[in-house]
């Protein structure tokens, strides 16, 4: 005998992408359970920038009133080198251009706002740690091995915990392969923050992000609520060493910034130029970081409205009311296209995004060949006019991915 099955769909992670799927799958009355490692949902990280491609996912959730009203829209950019300023790039044209803004929002506010999106605790499982995945083609459904010795089946498992993802090594081990750091060291360190709001300022500020470019590192600021500022430091990491040294430090201690505090912050910027900070000093949450461009949480977002709407393509097709339960009716040919379909899809966005970021990355380090960054950077920063920003981000801000609802 066969054992029940507990779910359509089980995901493991609980983080931004497997959030947005179940709330997605609750849309679509998939059944779908959630299981997090950790024991209770804790604030981590700083601030989030959510883009019009992901903006216009989260308004298929009815969350998008709930970030206008506890976000803060990206108006303005202040562009300085060193102190002097390039200029102010207007970005209210992003809304005019896309129909949505570029909002930011407290990290572990807005993973609240998917938390109940997705119907709380009745889908999300705290404190279950995944040890082990069972797909035996003999039984009807993947069975996944939490650690306190709960099983637990579902037609579809779904793999969104992350870059450093237990299901990924669960499967290579199944697969025989061996376990592989895939984070590349860039030669750059990344390290964001959250200030308290800054007194100082006023509603004039509201609505202000800031790109700083100093000689030795950069720092962008972008605006959050009662005038706080999510602020986010890069650096060139120091490479005065020999290379075996080098090869050390990479594998044991990628960031500088590894565990930030604020005085490791304002240690390499305190001193330094900014329009906003009086005191020079940033303060409260800070930590370090990976990415560079900032569409990590976006592009999750969008990840888990396609993978949505593949589910829901497979859930429909292999299954009727009348026998949603039998297991004669699970058609894995059919998965595997429609899993197929997506990865070939969500692929191209992920390399063409990856293309953009490392080409954005160059440009706004100034590190290009021949010498030509620093000319390049500053053409582009100080007098590219607004239609030709929003021109170079229509391929990404202008992406609409709708869930279609089947009757």
């Amino acid at each position: 005998m066969h054992p029940a099955r507990d779910s359509q769909v089980l995901v493991i992670g609980g983080g931004i992408g497997g959030l947005t799927l179940a709330a997605f799958c609750r849309k679509l009355n998939i059944s779908c359970l959630v299981l997090e490692r950790s024991k209770k949902i804790s604030p981590v990280g700083a601030g989030i920038s959510l883009a019009p491609n992901a903006l216009r996912v989260l308004d298929q959730l009815g969350l998008y009133d709930d970030i206008v009203r506890d976000g803060q829209s990206l108006d303005k950019i202040l562009i300085h080198r060193n102190q002097t300023k390039w200029r102010t790039l207007d970005f209210t044209c992003v809304k005019t251009s896309f129909g949505y803004p570029v909002y930011s929002i407290e990290r572990h506010h807005f993973h609240h706002l998917l938390y109940q999106a997705a119907d709380g605790d009745e889908t999300v499982l705290l404190d279950s740690t995944v040890v082990d995945i069972l797909d035996d083609p003999a039984e009807p459904y993947v069975t996944v091995e939490l650690g306190n010795g709960c099983k637990i089946n579902a037609d579809v498992v779904v793999g969104a915990d992350g870059i450093r993802s237990v299901t990924r090594r669960i499967l290579a081990r199944q697969a025989g392969l061996g376990a592989k750091n895939t984070i590349r060291f860039t030669g750059r360190v990344h390290m964001s923050g959250y200030t308290a709001p800054m007194e100082n300022l006023g509603p004039k500020e509201l609505g202000v992000a800031n790109w700083l470019f100093y000689d030795d590192s950069i720092l962008t600021t972008w605006p959050c609520v009662d005038n706080r500022q999510w602020f986010i430091g890069v650096k060139t990491r120091d490479i005065d060493v020999n290379k075996a040294e080098l090869h050390k430090q990479e594998k044991t201690d990628r960031s500088v910034w590894a565990n930030a505090t604020p005085s490791m912050v304002n240690e390499a910027y305190g001193e330094k130029f900014h329009p906003f900070a009086e005191s020079g000093e940033f303060k409260d949450t800070a930590h370090s970081m990976t990415s560079f461009f900032g569409q990590g949480a976006c592009q999750a977002i969008e990840d888990a409205t396609e993978l949505a709407n593949a589910l829901q393509s497979y859930f429909s097709t292999t299954y009727t009311e009348k026998n949603i339960g039998a297991s004669s009716r699970r058609d894995p040919s059919s998965l595997t296209h429609v899993l197929s379909t997506y990865s070939d899809k969500r692929g191209e966005r992920a390399k063409a995004l990856v293309s953009f970021s490392s080409n954005y990355a160059k440009v706004h380090t100034a590190n290009l060949p021949y010498g030509i960054g620093p000319l390049v950077r500053k053409l582009i920063y100080a007098y590219l006019p607004e239609w030709g920003w929003m021109w170079g981000l229509r391929w990404l801000y202008g992406l609409s991915i709708y869930i279609y609802e089947r009757s």
